[in-house]
Parts: C-alpha cells; structure tokens; sequence
C-alpha cells in the first residue's frame, strides 16, 4: 500500500510540474509568435500606406496640371479641350454639351477602344454619375482624400473577374492643394477610370470636357517614381498588380524568400481602386522570434523537476526499503516472542493452580499479575502482527458460528480484575444473538483494544460499560466509559495509525498507537464498522457492528 501511494505521489510531483512548464514555455512561445506576427503585419501595411499615398499623390499632381489649363463657358471648351491635347500623354480629348452630342477634339491614340470604351458611351456614363451624385461644382470631401468616388460604385465590390469603371471626383480640401489653385479652380473634375483606361473630365457649365489619358505611359511615370526617392529598396518583393490579377510593375531587392506567397495585401485608393499592391518579405528581413531563451529555460525547469523527483524516488525507496527492513524484524521478533510468551502464560497457569492449593494469597497477587501482564503483552504483539499483515494486504478474518454474550463475558472476565484493581466499575448488559459467524479472536482483540482504551484514557470517570445488542440482520458490541471524551475534530483521527489525542492524556500511557487501526480494519474485514457515537456527551462510546452472517473478506 504504502510503496504504490509513493509512487502516486512521485508521479503527480513529476507530471503537475513538467505539465505547468510545458504549458508555460507554449504559452510563451505563441505569444511571442503572436507578438512578432502582429509587429510584422504592422510594418508591411505601413508600407503599403506608404506606396499608396505615393501613388495616389502623383496622381493628384497630375490632375491639378490638367485643372490648371484654363476654361470659358460655352465654345470655349473645345479650346480648352484642345489644350489638354497638348499635355503629356493626353491622347485624345472631346465635349459634350447637356445634349451629350460629342464633339471630337484630338485624336492621337493609336488603338480604337471598342464600343463600351468610346467617347459617346463614357460621356454618357459620367453625365449619368454626375446628375445623379448632384456634382455641379468643386468637391469638398468630409476627409482628406485626393479623390472620392462617386456614383454607384460606392455601394459595389470590385469584381475579381473582371475590370469595372469607376469614376471619382477630385476633394478640394486636400492637403496638397494650394490656396492660389483652390481659388482658381471653380469647376469639378475627376477620373473616369478602368484597371488600365484611364479619362479625365471636367464639368464647367453643362458642358463636359474629356481627355483620354495613355495608360501604359502614364503606369510607367507612376512607377518610375518608386520606390519612393530617399528610401532604400525594400529587401523583398513589393508587387502592383489589377484585382483580377494582371501583373503591372514590381520592385525591391527580391532577397531570398521573396518567392513566397504576399504576407500583406491592400487596394490602392482611389481612382486606382482597381489597383492592389502586395509585398512578401525576404527570410532575413523579419526573422522568426528568438525562442531559445525560452525553451532552454523550459526545458532546464523540466530536467530539474525529473533531477529531483528521480533523488527523491531513489530517497524514498531506500526509506522505504529500510523501513520494510525493520518492520520484517519487529514481525521476526514478535514471532519469535509469541513461543516464549506462551510458555510463560502457560506455566504461570500451572503455578497458580498449585499455589491456590495452599493459600498463599502473596504469592497467588503475584501470579495474578504475571498472567495480566502476558495477556497485555501477548495482545500488543498480536496487534503488532495484525498491523504488519494489514499493510502486506494479507490481513484476514475466519468467521465461524459463536455466541457473542458468551465470548464478550469471558474476555471481559480477563480483565475484570485489572479494572477493578483500578477503582473502575464493569458493568455488563448482555442481549446478544444466540448464535452468528464471527472469528472470535477477531473480536476478542477488538474488544481487548477497546478495554485497553478504557483503561489508559478513562481513569478519571472510574466507569465502564459493555453491552451488546441484536437487530434484524446486526449485532452491536458497544463499550462505554465517562473519562474525558473525544473531540469531534479528533473522531476519524484516532482510527489512523500512530494517532493520538492531547499530549496531557498520553502522559504515563505506553502502547503501540494501533489497536483502534487493527480493530477498525478487523471489523471491515466482518462486513461491518467500528465507530465513536457522535450523541455520547458524558465520555467515549464505541459502536461495533457486525453482520450475523458475515462475508470473508481479505483487505
């Protein structure tokens, strides 16, 4: 028993301790991956931001050339759009009055858009925007974005199949617009734009001014301007590619790893929403978190607890190695003491009966004593065996037909003398059953701790009573004294090996501290109990209860 609770007990102090750690250096370690990964995000969209901006403000820059070139109401226009023809990379440039009658200014595009993509066909589509979005006039954003979009691209996702158009409005409380141009400007324009067309308008009056913008040319001045000037080239891969998925421009220095899949993602503002930028770091650039620390110290912490708990292991199986030891020679001596205890009992019989011949009553107290003092002895080393058979698991009971009256009579008549010697009063209420299957050495040891008790503890009420009882299918051996009493906090206690009350009970009082665990378990081994009345104020009252019919058990 005692070696499986060690052990146990070394498995919970080795798995409790490593499992704490292991659940610590995991914890650890996500949150430092957490950590890292969180840093990471944040850097790469920064970068992202970065580009945008930049690509959103040449842009911006771009439009406030165009919105510089003066504009007259009415036939006016055509000259004005006949000056943005002039402007870099403008490769065609029409009007429409409210009529939406197009008016063909320049034509220097070499490719001819199809019909969806036409002078008429835009022109329509912006004149629509615009009515219903109410523009008639310089856009003023609630924030302070180069551009807005407008009109029901607003409300749809951008198609991952397909290029849409967009049209957006330029905000004139933008942070890069002067004052001098603010003032000078008094007509909204904007983009009119697809993932690689792109039209610039203006609405003065009612009429709408138009100018076709070479794509790839003004792509290719976007992307000349990155990275941005003053900043090194990143160490990865920074991509520019439309949502569905057409590559535009790439750069960075394309270190090892920038092969992988994009760590971060962004669509670009507007009117390049239909742009969308993507950066995959290089394996130097953000290294994985340091993790050494923590598994070293992880992992010091398990070898410690495994380093302790084999020393303590090792301690203990020597302790219990040694203790075993002496409990082999303590149950050695008790054997070989029984043999002598025996012939000491037996020929202070035989004396006595001799000497009650001639009436010497000195020499009769003295064999009187003799024989008490060898049932005591011969009782405590019986308890001794019983405790050691007990924790071998080899403690067994034999029950056979008895009558408890009878066996309770005589062992109480053994001591009689003792108590009474004492000043105790015995008294006995005898009303068990006739007959039931007991060992009765069993219950004769039981009954003798109960006694011994009696007489160690209960000096002070010089009274004590044994009576047994019969019920339906138990009978109750119940012993009874009026000395101090047993505390409530103290009444499983004294069953436990070795157990003891208050230090001023035991002074003067010698034994071995095991009856009460020998008669406790002796009682189980019946089927039945052996208990302290908790209503009994006036001392300590022991309830044994047995089954008349008990089944052999072995514990």
């Amino acid at each position: 028993m005692l070696p499986r609770r060690s052990n146990l007990l070394l498995i919970l102090l080795v798995i409790t301790p490593v499992a704490l750690l292991t659940w610590l250096g995991t914890y650890l370690i996500r949150d430092a991956a957490r950590s890292t990964s969180s840093a990471r995000q944040a850097v790469l969209e920064e970068r992202l931001v970065t580009v945008d901006h930049q690509l959103a403000d040449d842009l911006r820059q771009y439009t406030d050339q165009l919105d510089s070139i003066s504009s007259e109401i009415g036939a006016a226009s055509v000259g004005t759009a006949a000056l943005l023809a002039g402007q870099q990379w403008v490769a065609e440039t029409w009007t429409a009055g409210a009529n939406n009658e197009v008016v063909q200014v320049a034509d220097k595009k070499q490719l001819i858009p199809n019909e969806s993509a036409n002078a008429w066909a835009r022109t329509a589509a912006i004149r629509d925007i615009l009515n219903s979005s109410g523009i008639r006039k310089p856009y003023e954003s609630i924030t302070p974005q180069p551009f807005a979009l407008v009109g029901s691209s607003q409300m749809q996702p951008l198609s991952l199949v397909k290029s849409q158009w967009l049209t957006t409005v330029k905000s004139h409380n933008y942070h890069l617009e002067t004052a001098e141009m603010k003032k000078e400007v008094s007509f909204p324009s904007g983009w009119h734009v697809t993932d690689g067309d792109f039209i610039y308008w203006r609405l003065v009056g009612d009429d709408l001014i138009c100018a076709r913008v070479d794509g790839a040319a003004l792509s290719a001045r976007l992307f000349d301007r990155l990275p941005i000037q003053g900043m090194r080239p990143y160490p990865g891969l920074l991509s520019l590619s439309t949502v569905t998925g057409i590559p535009l421009h790439q750069w960075g220095d394309h270190r090892a790893g920038s092969d992988r899949l994009p760590l971060a993602s962004l669509i670009c503002s507007a009117p390049l929403s239909q742009w969308s930028l993507a950066y995959t770091p290089a394996n130097t650039e953000f290294p994985e978190p340091f993790l050494f620390p923590i598994l070293l110290g992880v992992g010091s912490g398990c070898v410690l607890v495994v380093a302790l708990a084999w020393t303590f292991f090792r301690e203990n199986a020597r302790e219990i190695r040694v203790a075993e030891q002496r409990v082999s020679f303590v149950n050695q001596i008790s054997h070989e003491l029984k043999t002598p205890l025996t012939n000491i009992r037996l020929y202070a019989e035989m004396a006595s009966s001799r000497v009650e011949d001639t009436g010497d009553a000195i020499t009769m107290r003295q064999l009187g004593v003799v024989g008490t003092e060898t049932a005591r002895l011969d009782r405590l080393i019986q308890n001794v065996l019983n405790y050691a058979r007990q924790q071998r698991d080899k403690l067994t009971v034999l029950p056979r037909p008895l009558a408890l009256d009878e066996l309770v009579s005589r062992t109480v008549g053994n001591w009689r003398p003792l108590l009474e010697g004492k000043g105790f009063t015995v008294e006995t209420q005898l009303q068990g059953p006739a007959e039931m299957k007991a060992d009765s050495d069993a219950l004769e040891q039981i009954l003798g701790n109960l006694l011994s008790n009696v007489d160690k503890y209960a000096a002070y009420g010089k009274w004590a009573c044994i009576r047994t009882e019969t019920s339906a299918h138990t009978a109750l051996l119940i012993v009874e004294d009026r000395g101090p009493g047993i505390p409530a906090a103290k009444r499983q206690g004294i069953f436990e090996p070795f157990e003891r009350l208050r230090t001023d009970l035991n002074e003067g009082v010698s034994g071995t501290g095991i009856g009460l665990t020998i008669s406790r378990e002796l009682a189980a081994l019946h089927g039945g109990s052996l208990t302290v009345c908790s209503h009994f104020k006036e001392g300590a009252r022991f309830i044994l209860t047995l089954p008349l019919a008990p089944k052999t058990t072995q514990l």
